[in-house]
């Protein structure tokens, strides 16, 4: 591989790695959510829902997105669409996680501070 190919790669994996973030903090947002619905006290369960949610917040769009724009200025137009697709799906699916853990925590009443992640 060329020392180009090697940065595209290197940055792909971080932009990898951010996605999978994304879909574990959300899998665990979904499933505390339904043990949170059940038992509204379950304090193993609204520990795990605040550490995924706190790692949801942590992985910043704006990031993913300058990170993409490197490595899809030199891609054909398949690829780059194959992985905008990608960016825009993951980037959906956090933005709806962090609402409905909005919702959830206003209707379990959790504490206040989960109200403005």
């Amino acid at each position: 591989m060329t020392m180009w190919a090697d940065n595209i790669k290197f940055v792909k994996d971080i932009i990898d790695s951010q996605y999978h973030k994304i879909d574990h903090a959300v899998a665990e947002i979904k499933e505390t959510s339904e043990a949170l619905l059940k038992n509204a006290k379950c304090r193993k369960s609204s520990e795990r829902f605040i550490v995924a949610l706190r790692s949801l917040e942590l992985v910043q769009p704006s990031d993913i997105k300058q990170h993409l724009g490197t490595i899809t200025s030199d891609l054909h137009e398949k690829e780059k669409e194959a992985l905008e697709t990608e960016a825009k799906t993951k980037l959906t699916n956090r933005t709806e996680a962090l609402e409905k853990a909005r919702k959830l925590s206003v209707k379990l009443n959790l504490p206040e501070f989960l109200l403005y992640l």
